[in-house]
């Protein structure tokens, strides 16, 4: 439990908060009394909300129904319909692959800090598992 005292005859405050040092992956690792260190408490109380990551999601989503209701027969089609080129299409458009617990991260601003659109765009597993550890949804403890 963290503790604060005050003595106000000399002037301190004493502020003693439980923690310990440990290893992880031969890193040194501060770890709070919870067992988490001090990079997961931040980025679990952080909002990291993403807008740009956000917007792609929503194109992302967007442009597959309309090509699944068949409003475009193609991505191409489609591609210059929205004026953008087919191969930035292709890689917005597999965010619709990425895990839904990781989507929802990101949509709630609590995907981890090292999750970002220009990381995630240069190719992810397929495997919803392993997604979740390369993006650090899982942790090697």
């Amino acid at each position: 439990m963290t503790t604060i005292s005050v003595n106000a005859a000399l002037d301190t405050l004493h502020i003693r908060i439980p923690m310990q040092f440990s290893r992880r992956s031969s890193r040194k690792m501060i770890v709070g009394p919870d067992g988490k260190t001090i990079s997961e408490m931040i980025d679990a109380e952080a909002d990291n909300t993403d807008y740009t990551f956000i917007s792609a999601l929503g194109k992302a989503f967007s442009w597959q129904r309309m090509l699944d209701e068949g409003k475009y027969q193609t991505p191409k089609e489609l591609a210059e319909k929205e004026k953008v080129e087919v191969t930035h299409m292709y890689r917005v458009m597999r965010l619709t692959l990425l895990a839904p617990d990781i989507i929802e991260a990101v949509l709630n601003g609590k995907q981890p800090r090292t999750l970002t659109l220009q990381n995630v765009v240069r190719g992810f597993p397929i495997s919803w598992q392993e997604q979740r550890k390369v993006f650090g949804f899982l942790t090697d403890t």
